[in-house]
Parts: C-alpha cells; structure tokens; sequence
C-alpha cells in the first residue's frame, strides 16, 4: 500500500494504491487541505523516508561484514599454517621475526593499518606446505636429501616476509572488527579496544616470550570479538526477514570460525610445549 499525492489543476489531493485480490485499487482519500488527509499523507512520507535510511544503513552493514569476513576467512585459513612457523621458528629461525606488537596497557589508540594486500597473502598460502608435507620436508632435510635442504632454506627466506603480512592483516582485522563493533562511539570503542586487550593477555599469559603463539592468540582474541560483533548484530531487531536471517546465519559462522581457530591455537600451544620438552631433555643428557 502506498499514500499519494496527485495535483489536478490547482488542488492537489491525496490517493490510497493497494493491491486486493491480485488487482491494484485506487481510493481517494481526499484534498491535500484537509488537515486530516495532509496527516495521513505527511505520515507516509515520514515512513518511507525512514525505511530508506533503514535500508541504507542495513546495505552498509552488509558490506562492512563482506569485508570483515573476507579478512576473517584469511585469517583462519592462515591460522592452518602457524604449525609450519612454529616448527621454523624452533629449528631454524636464528634471528626474531618481525612481530605486530602488542598495545601497551591503557593505550588508547593504534596506528591506522593500512588495508592488506589480498593477493599477497593468497601467495603467501601457496609458498607454505601443509602440516604433513612440510613434516615430511623436514625429514628429508634431516637425511641429507638436497632438494629438501634447498627448499628448506627458501621457507626460512620467505617466512619472514610472510610474516609480516600476517601481522599486517592482523592489524587490520583488529580495527575492523573494532569498528564494527562501536560504531563511531569513541568511548565504545576505547571499551572495546580494553576488552580486546584484555582477551590477548589472558591468552598470552603462558608464553609471553613466544612471538608467533602470541600473533596466535591476537587471531584468537580478534575471532571471539567478531562472534560477539556479529551475535550483537542477530539481536538487534530487523523488519525484514531476509536480514534477519542472513545476520542469524553470520552469526552462526563467526562462532563456529572461533571455535575453530580456538581449537587450533590450543593444539599447537600442547604441540609447541612437548617439542620444547623434547629438545631440553635432548640438551640435558
């Protein structure tokens, strides 16, 4: 049903479409100068003018979670390839690589991070092998075979670099997510930014002196905010079913992608702590 205004000569009067048993039915309302009618029209006017900037706003809330969650998926398909840097970083690396630093306590803002090169990244999970292929590398290596050493020290050349893309888009994910979440509210977003910190540190507490587990727990941190991003998003009230549901089913993915990368961290920090047991007993005999 639509409210309409139609001028004939010099009057103008206000008209009723609607749609009744598959016919379209006009009804007049009457003149625009009856302040009655002029109400009923006005009133129309209003509801579509504000179910326009709804639909404005619920369009740019689309395409920030498309973004968020083209970021997130790379995180997650990242987080399948710490297990190579970890092995790296134990048995190869001999100088630190570069790390995204975590905020000092109280900090209360982050330098803007540039958005990260896409392309770069998805090269990036080509160059690395899976968890097998990588192990299977690495014994190859340790038999003397030279195209396994060969191809070995590439990775310890290319690791670095890669790295700092991962820190790049960590970054980047960070202040998304951020942004999403608190809106253009500064102290939100101050809350939020503590909340995250919070997070990190909780997580980090037992391997502060790890940086790539650290990087790990950033993507764990960044994860479950995003859940809590998109599950407050399925609560707010939504006039149309579509985006209702599409919200609902955002909401769903981000915290099955949390629950993933969670579980992920968690197995390589066990894996992480028994190879270094190994090694010290190994030193100590």
């Amino acid at each position: 049903m639509s409210i309409n205004l139609r001028r004939i000569g010099v009057n103008s009067f206000v008209t009723e479409v609607s749609r009744q048993q598959g016919k379209v039915v006009q009804r007049h309302l009457g003149s625009y100068k009856n302040p009655f009618v002029r109400f009923i029209y006005r009133k129309s006017e209003l509801q579509k003018a504000l179910t326009k900037v709804l639909r404005m706003e619920m369009n740019a809330i689309r395409q920030e979670c498309r973004e968020i969650e083209q970021t997130m998926k790379l995180l997650e398909a990242l987080m399948n390839h710490f297990f190579v840097f970890l092995r790296l970083a134990d048995t190869r690396f001999k100088e630190p690589s570069p790390m995204s630093k975590p905020d000092a306590p109280g900090q209360a803002t982050q330098p803007a991070a540039t958005k990260p090169d896409r392309e770069r990244i998805d090269e990036a999970l080509k160059v690395l092998p899976a968890k097998y292929a990588f192990g299977k590398l690495c014994r190859r290596a340790d038999a003397g075979d030279p195209e396994a050493i060969r191809r070995l020290d590439e990775l310890i050349e290319q690791a670095p670099e890669i790295l700092e893309s991962t820190a790049d888009l960590i970054r980047f994910a960070k202040q998304a997510v951020l942004s999403g979440i608190s809106s253009d509210s500064i102290v939100f977003t101050k809350a939020m930014m503590a909340r995250l910190q919070g997070i990190e540190d909780k997580i980090k507490a037992e391997h502060v002196e790890d940086p790539i587990l650290g990087l790990m727990a950033e993507v764990v941190a960044i994860s479950q905010l995003d859940a809590m991003r998109c599950a407050l998003l399925a609560l707010n009230g939504h006039e149309n079913k579509s985006d209702a549901d599409h919200i609902r089913k955002l909401a769903d993915r981000s915290f099955r992608r949390f629950v993933g990368i969670q579980q992920t961290y968690q197995r390589l920090v066990r894996q992480s702590r028994s190879r270094r047991v190994i090694s010290y007993s190994r030193k100590t005999k």
